[in-house]
């Protein structure tokens, strides 16, 4: 499929498809890409994405919890840290008694 501006659109499955026949054929990566007519660097960019993509799948999800926004996140990072620096400062301030005495 081509856009308005006469470049080519390819779905998700043709990019997989172009890295597979480029990773599993004994042609090289640079004759797959011309046969295509797609540049090496837009190859080697889908590669990556994909390969993303195939890790972020792979990670391990615990069933049934889903993931916490960024936001989230980093809300509970911030009581974390607000927690530790009071158990700090009343450690330090415990400390500075002891030495005034």
């Amino acid at each position: 499929m081509a856009d308005q501006k006469g470049q080519r659109r390819w779905t998700a499955e043709e990019k997989l498809g172009i890295i597979e026949e480029a990773r599993q054929t004994p042609q090289t990566v640079s004759g797959v890409c011309r046969r295509h007519g797609i540049a090496t660097g837009q190859f080697y960019g889908w590669e990556k994405k994909a390969r993303q993509g195939a890790l972020e799948a792979l990670r391990s999800k615990k069933p049934g919890r889903k993931r916490a926004s960024p936001e989230t996140q980093l809300k509970e990072e911030l009581t974390r840290l607000r927690a530790v620096v009071t158990e700090l400062s009343a450690e330090n301030l415990q400390l500075k008694k002891g030495l005034w005495l």
